[in-house]
């Protein structure tokens, strides 16, 4: 199944004291243990990601590359003799050449380029092809292009073992590899633009990554497990370059630092980032399709066939095509939606989760729960849609919102006692939301707070607080790095005059939550601001509560 990102939740003991002022017990911090580790391999059901195949309308055109195009379709070569285009609605165009096109990639004058016979050639949006001559000894053996920051082409070529560059005005050169070698099956494969602006590429004759500046240097650095053939390669979300190496993912810094994660299956060309921040990968033996975060856990999923290369389409997609059955492939990856920070059930409190698809498009959505420790939270749920309700038991809610439908999540009313935590969704489509979390107190009026779906993660949060005239305010914050977070709190007072800086430690996807007088006393009897600062990446996110005298309280927002 789809892995969220593992959680966090948040605690407010509320005590009701008849006509006494409110009280608030002093927080308990619970900090999930991470336990390190290189590599975690998940079996998982595909039905978790949404498969679409798109039969081409040409039979047995069998597709060879793909690549997102300038208009926001995804084209792709066809061996039968034609370049095609795919909208993300399943809608085909074709347009027919008169041989087979090689590698595809989109240019930097708002078409595509390929390779073609003993040339690159160029092909519009709207299906007008110009032929350019290639660089002086060109074979039409390019297994991989890319844009450079130089706006040129870069691509590897096996026949002259070397990268070559090659200009939209039709101006070539070739950079040979340091030791070129001779092999019966692709030498050099993949290439990409790494975040140094220089292009990588794989070199498997010689078992290496290698480096090319765009003034033509060349440095290799040694893979001694790198698989043969045609190997593909990937920038990361974080800055680092990942390529597939056969029963292995490698990661290589631009230092040239090299670590391997075995992944369970077996990758060759298909690899590429994804919308969610991991890495996505094809085996090039069985139909599955595999994923790897940036913590190096790797979850796997069966497909209907083989696929070949993988590209993040423009609409948030990964689209791939398959080898056997003549179709292409979009596959919708559950991304994080939104957070919604605090959650409360049982001994007198519920939470009413509320999700809109606005959209034109039915979207499948997964809403985690978890717990103050970031494990599981398993809780007696109601899920209400288009009038059917439906009570059970579970730490994960998946369901389909229909356009223009809502999904009503409701938790508390059948538990004495009183479990908190927050709420993780994840979706193939853009949704809205909220949560609505009440306290019915044995006596005295009810009260409700509202957490909105929290979609932006910044590194600082701001928190307005007001602890003057009885009143007092609460605050939760969320790490959503997978490692420890050192924060650091900044208080100010309503003039602008610092009052203090402290510092508190958040687990890996962990939760704090606490009283503002309490955990920082400088801020009692006062008005202003606290600005938390996470020195983790990966964001963070959180709330406040603004508890009264008179037993009531209500939710702030940050900032």
């Amino acid at each position: 199944m789809f892995v969220a990102r593992v959680g966090f939740g948040m605690f407010w003991n509320l005590v009701d004291a008849g006509k006494n002022a409110l009280k608030v017990a002093k927080p308990v911090i619970l900090l999930a243990v991470l336990l390190p580790m290189l590599c975690v391999v998940v079996a998982a059901q595909s039905l978790d990601i949404n498969v679409t195949e798109f039969p081409i309308p040409t039979p047995n055109s069998y597709p060879q590359d793909i690549s997102n195009g300038p208009d926001g379709a995804i084209w792709f070569t066809e061996v039968a003799n034609r370049i095609g285009r795919v909208t993300k609605d399943g809608v085909f165009t074709e347009y027919t050449l008169s041989g087979v096109p090689g590698f595809i990639w989109s240019g930097p004058d708002g078409a595509l380029w390929f390779a073609f016979g003993s040339g690159f050639w160029r092909i519009t949006t709207t299906g007008t092809v110009t032929e350019f001559a290639g660089p002086a000894g060109f074979g039409a053996y390019v297994n991989s292009i890319t844009i450079g920051p130089d706006g040129a082409l870069w691509f590897t070529d096996d026949v002259n073992q070397a990268i070559g560059r090659f200009t939209t005005a039709g101006v070539g050169a070739f950079y040979k590899t340091p030791t070129p070698c001779n092999n019966t099956s692709p030498s050099l494969g993949g290439i990409t633009v790494g975040s140094d602006g220089a292009m990588w590429f794989t070199d498997a004759c010689n078992k290496s990554i290698g480096r090319i500046t765009t003034g033509g240097v060349v440095t290799e650095y040694s893979v001694p497990g790198l698989s043969q053939g045609d190997v593909g390669i990937t920038l990361g979300p974080d800055g680092a370059v990942w390529f597939a190496d056969g029963p292995s993912v490698g990661r290589i810094t631009a230092a040239g630092v090299v670590t391997e994660y075995p992944v369970g299956i077996t990758t060759k060309s298909g690899i590429s980032r994804g919308p969610d921040d991991s890495i996505w990968f094809a085996s090039s033996l069985t139909p599955q399709i595999g994923r790897i975060t940036m913590a190096g856990v790797v979850t796997t999923y069966d497909l209907p066939d083989l696929c070949g290369h993988i590209v993040l389409g423009p609409d948030g997609d990964l689209w791939s095509y398959e080898l056997r059955m003549n179709n292409i492939l979009r596959i919708q990856v559950p991304a994080r939606s939104g957070v919604l920070s605090h959650i409360a059930a049982g001994g007198g409190w519920t939470t009413v989760i509320t999700l809109v698809n606005t959209s034109s498009a039915a979207v499948p959505v997964t809403v985690a729960l978890h717990g103050d420790d970031g494990s599981a939270l398993t809780l007696p749920v109601k899920t209400t849609q288009q009038g059917t309700s439906q009570t059970t038991t579970s730490s994960s809610i998946n369901a389909t919102i229909y356009p223009n439908t809502t999904l009503l999540i409701s938790m508390g009313d059948q538990l004495s006692s009183l479990s908190v935590g927050w709420a993780d969704v994840t979706s193939v489509g853009p949704l809205g939301g909220y949560a609505i979390f009440t306290q019915t107190p044995q006596t005295g009026s009810p009260s409700e707070g509202t957490v909105p779906l929290q979609s932006q993660f910044p590194s600082t949060v701001t928190l307005p607080y007001d602890n003057t005239a009885g009143f007092v305010m609460g605050v939760a914050l969320a790490n959503l790095s997978a490692s420890s977070a050192s924060v650091t709190a900044l208080m100010w007072d309503d003039s602008g005059n610092q009052q203090g800086t402290q510092t508190i430690t958040i687990a890996g996807s962990g939760h704090t939550s606490f009283v503002l007088p309490n955990q920082f006393p400088v801020t009692a009897g006062k008005r202003g601001i606290v600005k938390f600062q996470s020195g983790a990446t990966g964001g963070m996110t959180g709330m406040g509560l603004r508890f009264s005298p008179f037993g009531t309280f209500t939710s702030v927002p940050t900032m």
